[in-house]
């Protein structure tokens, strides 16, 4: 159970309007796929013929802290990337994310410009970063490489504290591991290739991303661009998924730059143009 005080509770009942039972905006349909989001099982099943503010109490009531803090996490990234007025003070609405860090178990997050420069949280620092990337490249075979890379991405994941988890598989598809940002779930794609990265294979990278929730998205990590025809393909078709380069993976470590202000920044940019990848020198 998790442990909320009164106010803690008065202030998750007002930021998401659930007075007259509702959560936000959410239809029946839409409620349900987002608590699959945070949790594997169906909350209509486990709490039947109940309201949706009902529902969300009873969840609060019964799971853990961890799981609460998820779910304010992604409730209020859901009411920032609607763009829409919920008439809620930003004040209470930065409080209740904190409330959501806390729970998680993190420190309230404090927001940072690209160019600043963080400390390794594990022993593996900028610099070990730069070398990982020189030493796949001297592997011998293309398998060598592949597997090398993905190694190299979860440490990348880790030393931003992104909560990687490995590669796994569906009953559709494989994916290549996924990592936690602001409290959504991103899908991971990972190519080694010296070949351009075909139309082809972004488009199943994205109908992967299109198959799982309404708020996973995904970011497609290669070590070739792809042409600006396969990248321009996907104008005006509200991707949900991001290109990074091996090349800019380089220059950030160069740098010393914030891999998740870049995560953000290609988001945003992909939000507010369509287009699935800008150089991060451009951003």
């Amino acid at each position: 159970m998790a442990q909320l005080s009164f106010v803690e509770k008065q202030l998750i009942e007002t930021v998401f309007g659930m007075s007259g039972g509702y959560v936000l905006d959410f239809s029946n349909r839409e409620f349900e796929e987002f608590m699959k989001d945070v949790v594997s099982y169906n909350i209509y099943q486990r709490y039947p013929g109940l309201s949706k503010a009902k529902m969300l109490r009873k969840f609060i009531e019964d799971e853990t802290d961890v799981y609460v803090g998820k779910m304010l996490i992604l409730l209020i990234n859901y009411m920032k990337t609607s763009g829409k007025d919920y008439g809620v003070f930003a004040t209470n609405i930065n409080k209740l994310y904190e409330l959501g860090e806390k729970k998680l178990g993190k420190r309230p997050v404090t927001y940072k410009k690209s160019n600043t420069k963080i400390e390794d949280n594990s022993n593996m620092g900028f610099e070990k970063l730069k070398s990982q990337l020189l030493e796949i490249e001297k592997l011998e075979t293309q398998q060598k490489k592949g597997y090398a890379f993905e190694r190299y991405i979860t440490d990348l994941m880790n030393v931003f504290s992104l909560e990687p988890r490995a590669s796994y598989r569906t009953e559709h598809d494989q994916i290549d591991g996924s990592f936690m940002l602001n409290g959504n779930t991103v899908l991971i794609e990972a190519k080694y290739r010296n070949t351009q990265i075909d139309k082809d294979a972004l488009i199943l990278f994205s109908e992967k991303v299109a198959r799982k929730s309404s708020f996973s998205k995904g970011v497609f990590i290669t070590l070739s661009k792809p042409s600006e025809l396969s990248i321009h393909f996907f104008d005006d078709r509200a991707p949900r998924f991001v290109i990074v380069t091996v090349d800019e993976l380089f220059l950030l470590c160069d740098r010393k730059q914030s891999f998740k202000d870049l995560l953000v920044k290609k988001f945003r940019y992909l939000d507010e143009t369509g287009c699935i990848y800008r150089h991060m020198m451009y951003l």
